[in-house]
């Protein structure tokens, strides 16, 4: 059993996650502004990647991806290898990209699945270049719609389905449920 954290959780106590039987924590290193493209930090990734391996948690990472081509792609790679500085992590690092809820004027709005399938590509032999293990995190819209899977499978992947039970057809790694 694992969680998955960002600043949006607020302050974590890492001890107590570790005593309600969770294994392992995957945490957001920051991401790309879907509006402007530039990109940020996540406000509590120190403190969450320490308090996670402080309490004897395996850690994973993500990037919230918001890019538009292979080459935002690779500098969403480049950033998050600069935040992780070497370190050495047991989970992987996943290359999360998100369709944004209609309305919001998202520069990712128009995107098609060839174009976001280079992209998590891009981001992926990067990070698999540089010693990790990158991860494809999606949903069953993105997955079965958008995504060309076949292109990817080098790579784990990690499925967002809110049920009791996945019912996707592909294999993956991990279930967000």
């Amino acid at each position: 059993l694992g969680v998955d954290v960002s600043v949006h959780q607020g302050t974590v106590n890492w001890q107590a996650v570790k005593e309600d039987g969770i294994d392992f924590a995957m945490i957001r290193v920051g991401g790309r502004g879907y509006g402007s493209g530039a990109l940020y930090d996540d406000a509590n990734f120190e403190a969450n990647i320490q308090g996670a391996l402080q309490a004897g948690l395996e850690v994973g990472v993500y990037f919230f991806s918001q890019a538009l081509n292979a080459q935002e792609a690779q500098e969403e790679a480049d950033y998050v290898l600069a935040a992780l500085d070497g370190a050495e992590l047991e989970l992987p690092v996943v290359f999360d990209w998100e369709f944004i809820t209609p309305g919001k004027s998202a520069r990712t709005d128009s995107m098609e699945g060839a174009l976001l399938t280079q992209c998590a590509k891009a981001f992926c032999e990067k990070l698999q270049a540089a010693g990790y293990t990158p991860m494809v995190y999606f949903n069953q819209e993105l997955g079965y719609l958008t995504y060309d899977l076949k292109e990817l499978t080098r790579f784990p992947f990690w499925l967002a389905e809110y049920d009791s039970r996945p019912d996707f057809y592909y294999g993956f790694s991990f279930w967000q449920y």
